[in-house]
């Protein structure tokens, strides 16, 4: 199978061309996707995808998270936070498995008071994810589990964009959830993400992340794709995903 993540960067026709995303996302050829910082205009329906999204943020007036799946998606599974987070429990030809798509906040998002400090959310998410990742995993014992979005910190070693503190408590959650990041390769220094020309030439830090249950999944290889293209901008993330297989249990 193979699983893609993506932030769209709010989707928008104006700033980011949907029809362009839409048509990389379709190349891409993925079983899952899950698209973060998107909106009811980026219908993956069309090409041959099942959707379940959280609670639409009236506010922003768009969607956080979703997961689209080729696969029957069998029901949705509750999140501590059902505006950010979406999980959904899904029929593969190798037997179900559970998918929770996520966006962990950004260095500045100030919370609910309007006055947290730079990462503090951040921080404080990570926590509460680790403690969602636990719930469900107890409640669904021996489903394999991904997760995967938008976790705001790169975990290449290059320290771009992070909180020292926030890259070690992930690392705790990941671990105390039997979970492994497959996405920390440094894809630039690799030659898999080609030099932004915007950004004085350099390339894109990975911060749209997968991880997989270490029991029942096998990682295939890791890939990404870059936000532009000749010019034009798709989005402020390059993509990434993720071939993987995990023994049959029909």
């Amino acid at each position: 199978m193979k699983i893609a993540t993506w932030n769209l960067d709010h989707a928008s026709n104006s700033s980011r061309p949907i029809a362009a995303q839409m048509e990389q996302i379709k190349n891409i050829k993925a079983d899952i996707v899950v698209l973060t910082e998107t909106t009811d205009k980026v219908n993956l329906s069309e090409l041959g995808y099942a959707c379940v999204t959280p609670h639409k943020n009236e506010e922003y007036g768009k969607y956080w998270s979703t997961i689209w799946s080729k696969w029957p998606i069998i029901h949705q599974i509750d999140c501590y936070d059902n505006e950010t987070a979406v999980c959904a429990r899904i029929e593969t030809p190798s037997g179900d498995l559970i998918v929770y798509g996520t966006i962990i906040p950004y260095h500045g998002y100030k919370g609910s008071s309007g006055k947290s400090g730079k990462w503090v959310e951040h921080d404080k998410a990570i926590v509460d994810h680790g403690n969602d990742w636990r719930a469900i995993q107890d409640k669904f014992p021996g489903i394999p589990f991904i997760v995967a979005g938008d976790f705001n910190q790169t975990r290449d070693g290059s320290k771009a964009y992070c909180s020292p503190k926030g890259i070690e408590l992930l690392t705790e959650q990941l671990s105390r959830n039997s979970l492994t990041c497959i996405t920390e390769e440094d894809f630039g220094a690799k030659g898999k993400l080609k030099p932004d020309p915007k950004n004085k030439g350099l390339y894109r830090h990975n911060v749209d992340h997968i991880c997989i249950s270490k029991s029942g999944i096998q990682d295939d290889g890791v890939g990404v794709w870059d936000h532009f293209t000749e010019g034009t901008y798709w989005s402020d993330h390059n993509g990434t995903y993720a071939e993987l297989a995990f023994p049959n249990t029909r």
